[in-house]
């Protein structure tokens, strides 16, 4: 499944990118986007668009086209 597909607030492991270049599975895994890292969808804003997710200890605002990208699964 991918992170756009979860429900909100429930948590889940990355575990592949697909359809991302090297240099911007770089760019994410400066922001804590990594394979293994847990992640947990929190807020969609009102148009649908960008979602924030919970990553570690920080917020972030992540496009829904890449939240399509990010293959996950269930705790």
């Amino acid at each position: 499944m991918t992170l756009d597909q979860v429900a909100l607030e429930m948590p889940v492991r990355i575990v592949n990118f697909t359809s991302i270049d090297a240099t911007e599975v770089a760019r994410l895994s400066g922001m804590g986007l990594r394979t293994g890292t847990t992640v947990t969808k929190l807020i969609a804003t009102p148009l649908q668009d960008p979602v924030e997710c919970l990553v570690g200890p920080q917020l972030l605002a992540l496009d829904r086209r890449l939240l399509r990208r990010i293959q996950v699964e269930a705790l």
